[in-house]
């Protein structure tokens, strides 16, 4: 088994074989609870412009996301877990756009097999590529803190753990999770670092699939 880090929406343009691309703040976490909240899939897109186009197509679906962490205009939610977590999602089809994340899953163009990756969904991913016979995995760490998860990850498919007190103080101390403790940003609530790392909560992985040219991302159970 060959495993690769890399880093940025560069590293998911060379990622093979299995590619979990990592938002944990927040992208790949708030898609996980919007397939708790009951999501039948989420279409990720690049631009607010191919959000806004495909919900005129289709206006029964919902958009997600922001630019530079702020909910987008027109948009039905943000990128907080914490706010989605509170929705009825039954069997809705979400369209979500994010700064990082799905910037990650567009360009992952040589990946084999993508998931969306998370801390509350850890497990279910190490399960999952302990089901499949994957010669290639690549970790894509798309912002900074999701250098903590992408190492964590590889940690548990090489050695089965991970010490996750370490991991919630290393996420604590990253600059990238700073806006999520300063009360004049009201976009970065500092309850979705909790969302964020709640290890383990969800049974199932988020994968993506190229279904006619378009990336949908499906909940399966593991």
């Amino acid at each position: 088994m060959n495993i690769k880090q890399l880093k940025g929406v560069e590293g998911a343009k060379q990622a093979i074989g299995l590619t979990v691309v990592i938002d944990i703040m927040r992208a790949a976490t708030v898609a996980a609870y919007a397939f708790d909240r009951g999501a039948k899939s989420i279409i990720p897109v690049s631009t607010r412009e191919e959000a806004f186009a495909l919900r005129d197509e289709n206006p029964e679906f919902l958009l997600m996301g922001e630019v530079n962490g702020i909910k987008i205009d027109g948009f039905d939610f943000g990128n907080s877990p914490s706010e989605i977590s509170k929705v009825d999602l039954k069997e809705r089809i979400l369209i979500q756009r994010t700064t990082s994340g799905t910037q990650g899953l567009v360009n992952a163009i040589l990946a084999d097999t993508i998931i969306f990756g998370s801390f509350v969904t850890c497990s279910a991913i190490f399960r999952f590529i302990q089901k499949n016979n994957f010669s290639d995995i690549s970790i894509v760490s798309i912002d900074s803190e999701d250098e903590i998860f992408g190492h964590a990850l590889e940690s548990l498919i090489m050695q089965g753990q991970f010490d996750k007190e370490k991991v919630r103080k290393e996420l604590y101390d990253d600059p990238g999770v700073e806006w999520f403790v300063d009360p004049l940003k009201p976009d970065f609530p500092k309850e979705d670092i909790d969302f964020a790392l709640d290890f383990d909560k969800f049974d199932f992985v988020c994968l993506a699939k190229k279904i006619n040219d378009q990336l949908i991302i499906n909940k399966v159970k593991i």
